[in-house]
């Protein structure tokens, strides 16, 4: 073995040294490197581990009536979140029960105010990761609440983002037009949705600086500061719609009354100004909050004014009329056999009632709904004329309105059309429409012959007042000569002055309408047995109208014709509203004001109802024992038949004092009932 020498241990010292050495110029190299040439990234990568980045979004803009008043507003508020790793590492209880123990503690504590399960709570605060959501867009009062349960108990890990909350001003006023938006502010339908981008708040970004476990201890906005952002958030367009909430809210209430009286199952009415397309009020049932949109079913969301299709039965009739008159085979005096019932081909049609008035004019075939002569005219205009003029006056195709999810309805193809088919669609069955089409079709009548495209959008409005969109009246096509509009007002004037659609008049105005009654479709084709549409579109003044109004009821129980459920609903909505508007009527006899016209018919109503109503006797046998009618009003006895599932056949208005079957009879389940009024 070689001895170690001085020399060997100098050769090492020498070695050691020179890798020292380069080791130490190798860290000088790196410090260099990192320090100087790559600074800033450094400097940009400690910021990352320190701040978590996030984003919010700025209130939507405002939602308001043609007047400027509100009916959807955003706020600030505050969305709560827990970070579970952050509420894990600090979990230190004073009693030494365990770790575990402030998820627990934290969970009995917010889970009454954020209307969470305590275990479900507890759960989420056990979870790994960083970021769990919990509680969206809270109530301010809510928030304050939270805030101080935290900061009373000392919770870490839960903190709050501002977020955007949309409050819709009217619970469910117009719920169906201006719809909702989801969590992420988003619009998912109505006005919201179809002015999504209008109305969405630009997304500004800001950071959360955190310690080493990821606990906040500085927020502060990235690109602005609060001041700004504030600033900013105020410049956000407005979007006025053609609503008047004054009349909005008495055909709310006159829907609510319907379906409460009528028991039906839907319904939808629109008023609209006959001469520019502006919607005034628009309502549907079933309806909504859409402040709580969850609590209530797909179907209360949809808007059936837009997007129902149905049979519009004898409404069509007066643009049957129309067409007649257009092509010169009528003139309101031309003269029509009617005996009660008509035969086209295998298909026997009957008027409502079954009773013929022999020779009658056209004026009276529109005036009483008669559908032998209706469907005499039908058939002299054929299939290629009915279904031409039914486009020209919108039915088959959109409105255009600016709503989301309208109908388009169905029309038949003329090509495909045999003769009874020709007969039922001149009395309005065999086709589909949607109520928005069938008003404007009428407004086109009212207003002397303009189909125009109806619109619900008035405006939109930059902070600064510049008008950025304005809705404007759109002349589709002209459909009608004025001579034939004006012929057609004459004839639906009478309508409700004499004929059946009397229980829509209002005391010194010129009213015009038409009464509709018709089968409901079934889904899977045909009819649906004892189910029917009512309704009823008219005008007021008939001479120079202001505002037009169609009422529709679906599936009606009991009473379940247009001129006994929909026509009083047209007539106590308008009422209201020509009296609150100050519109003077037409002969010298004057109206009581606003509060005392709604006193004075809430006094009749209740010197009107009987102290007492005779009950529907139901027998042992099915039967069912009918009471007498007499000094009963026509809502009343259609209540009662309504209890023993039988059908009411009215003549007349005012108090019953004649029925058939006579007091006492016994009958059975779906018995038409005939009762005089007067």
């Amino acid at each position: 073995m070689r001895k170690f020498t001085l020399q060997d241990g100098r050769r090492r010292f020498a070695v050691i040294s020179c890798l020292l050495l380069l080791l130490f110029v190798g860290v000088i190299l790196r410090l260099g490197w990192i320090q100087i040439i790559r600074a800033d990234d450094m400097r940009k990568m400690n910021q990352d581990q320190l701040n978590a980045y996030m984003t919010r979004k700025q209130p939507r803009g405002r939602i308001v009536d043609r007047d400027g008043e509100e009916l959807a507003v955003s706020i600030m508020t505050g969305s709560l979140y827990v970070d579970p790793e952050e509420m894990n590492k600090d979990a230190v209880n004073p009693d030494k029960r365990g770790r575990r123990n402030v998820q627990r503690l934290a969970a009995e504590l917010l889970a009454p105010v954020l209307k969470i399960d305590t275990a479900e709570l507890y759960e989420t605060f056990c979870l790994k990761g960083r970021f769990v959501w919990l509680k969206r867009t809270m109530e301010p009062k809510d928030v304050e609440r939270v805030r101080k349960i935290i900061k009373d108990n000392k919770l870490s890990g839960l903190h709050f983002i501002e977020e955007s909350k949309r409050y819709y001003t009217k619970k469910r006023a117009a719920a169906q037009i201006l719809g909702f938006i989801g969590t992420d502010d988003v619009g998912l339908s109505g006005i919201e949705y179809q002015l999504d981008k209008v109305l969405k708040g630009k997304d500004m970004a800001y950071s959360m600086t955190t310690d080493a476990r990821g606990k906040q201890i500085l927020g502060g906005l990235l690109d602005e500061n609060a001041q700004d952002m504030q600033k900013k958030q105020e410049q956000l367009l407005t979007v006025y719609l053609t609503l008047d909430s004054k009349m909005q809210y008495v055909l709310e209430d006159a829907m609510d009354d319907a379906i409460t009286r009528t028991h039906a199952k839907g319904a939808a009415a629109i008023i609209m100004d006959p001469y520019t397309g502006e919607i005034l009020g628009m309502a549907s049932r079933p309806t909504f909050d859409p402040n709580n949109f969850g609590a209530y079913s797909q179907e209360s969301w949809s808007n059936k004014a837009i997007s129902m299709i149905y049979e519009p039965g004898s409404v069509f009739k007066p643009l049957v009329g129309c067409m007649g008159l257009t092509e010169g085979i009528i003139s309101p005096n031309t003269i029509f056999q009617d005996n009660g019932s008509i035969r086209i081909a295998d298909r026997i049609i009957h008027n409502w009632d079954g009773e013929g008035l022999g020779p009658v004019p056209f004026s009276t075939i529109i005036k009483f709904s008669i559908n032998t002569g209706m469907v005499q005219l039908g058939m002299s205009l054929g299939a290629d004329r009915l279904i031409s003029y039914a486009k020209k006056f919108g039915l088959g195709s959109p409105t255009g309105i600016d709503l989301p999810g309208e109908e388009e309805g169905i029309l038949y193809d003329p090509k495909m059309m045999y003769e009874p088919d020709v007969a039922t669609m001149a009395i309005g069955q065999g086709i589909a429409v949607t109520p928005i089409q069938v008003l404007r079709a009428i407004c086109a009548i009212a207003n002397g012959g303009e189909l125009l495209q109806p619109y619900i959008i008035k405006k939109i409005v930059a902070p600064d007042g510049t008008v950025v969109k304005e809705g404007q009246k759109h002349v589709v096509r002209n459909v009608l000569t004025p001579e034939v509009a004006s012929q057609m007002r004459n004839m639906m004037e009478m309508v409700v002055k004499e004929g059946g659609g009397k229980t829509a008049a209002i005391k010194g105005y010129r009213i015009a309408g038409k009464t509709g009654t018709a089968e409901k479709l079934a889904e899977g084709g045909g009819y649906a047995a004892g189910q029917y549409i009512a309704s009823f579109v008219g005008f007021v003044p008939a001479d120079k109208p202001q505002y037009a109004m169609l009422v529709m009821l679906d599936r009606p129980q009991g009473a379940f014709y247009g001129s006994q459920v929909s026509a009083p609903i047209f007539r106590d909505t308008l009422q209201q509203i020509l009296v609150a508007k100050g519109i003077q009527p037409g002969s010298n006899e004057g109206l009581p004001s606003f509060e005392e016209m709604n006193a004075v018919a809430a006094k009749d109503k209740a010197k009107d109802k009987p102290k007492k109503l005779p009950q529907m006797l139901l027998l042992p046998n099915g039967k069912i024992k009918l009471p007498d009618f007499k000094g009963i009003d026509m809502r009343y006895t259609a209540e009662l038949l309504q209890q023993g599932h039988l059908r009411l056949k009215p003549y007349g208005s005012g108090m019953a004092y004649q029925q058939k079957p006579a007091p006492g009879t016994e009958v059975d389940e779906g018995t038409t009932v005939e009762v005089w009024f007067k």
